[in-house]
This record gives structure tokens, C-alpha cells and sequence, in this order.
């Protein structure tokens, strides 16, 4: 179940006011706290997305993608998606498809192995994906 295949769904291509979001589904087979989120990547048609260009939200709270590792107090459940929001001057269409590229790095935070040391899942997602009407 904590496979590259659970990261990115048919659905996960969402239009949003500020340019569009990447809904990810957790890539791992229980709840995390948001602070196990060392890193994630976005390419969308080959081109890497800045992360000063990205920010994301968890219900209803906004987060820069660096600060994802400080929020020790933000359950990340199974049941949500973290939505990558990827600016740009105007937003996605429905309709629209795009070639989206995300590797996301966590420490599963109950598996330490040395002090400070955590066991790293990183998964990495591939698709074309085409922008569903905003929820």
C-alpha cells in the first residue's frame, strides 16, 4: 500500500484561483503528522517548479512547501489530500491536460534508527492528467 501509485490519482489535477493544485493522496498506509514532509518536488511538462512558486493546503490551512516540516501540530489522514497549489499567471481550465511529475520525501516519524535519524520514504508519481472542475 506505501507505493508511487497511491501519490497521484486520475483526479488530482484541480484548477485553483492562483494557477492549480496537485491533489496527493498520502504515500504511506497510515496518518502522518504533516511535519514528516521533508520535501516535495513538482515537475509539470518537464519543468521544475520553484518552491518559492508552490504552496500548500490541508484542510482549509495554507503552508509554504519549506515549512511542511515544522507543522508538528497538522494530522495529515489517509482520508485528505494535500493539495500542492502551483502558481502561475492564470489558472487552470478544466479540461486542460498536463504532464505532472512530483517525488515527495517523508520520515515516518515512529521509526527512528539512529538519534535524529528517522527511516525516509520517498515516492515518486507520474502522470498526464487533465484538470477536473474546482470542487
Amino acid at each position: 500500500m506505501a507505493t508511487h501509485n497511491t501519490l497521484l490519482g486520475d483526479d488530482s489535477l484541480i484548477p485553483h484561483p492562483d494557477g492549480f493544485a496537485v491533489a496527493l493522496r498520502i504515500p504511506w498506509y497510515r496518518s502522518l503528522w504533516l511535519s514528516a514532509v521533508s520535501e516535495i518536488r513538482v515537475n509539470v511538462d518537464g519543468v521544475e517548479i520553484a518552491q518559492d512558486r508552490m504552496h500548500a493546503e490541508l484542510n482549509g490551512r495554507s503552508f509554504p512547501v519549506q515549512a511542511l516540516k515544522e507543522q508538528w501540530d497538522t494530522l495529515w489522514f489517509m482520508q485528505d489530500r494535500l493539495h500542492v497549489v502551483v502558481h502561475r499567471d492564470r489558472p487552470l481550465r478544466p479540461g486542460e491536460r498536463l504532464d505532472v511529475d512530483v517525488t515527495i520525501s517523508m520520515r515516518i516519524l515512529y521509526m527512528q534508527i539512529a538519534p535524529m535519524t528517522y527511516v525516509t520514504n520517498r515516492v515518486h508519481g507520474h502522470r498526464e492528467l487533465t484538470a477536473r472542475a474546482a470542487a
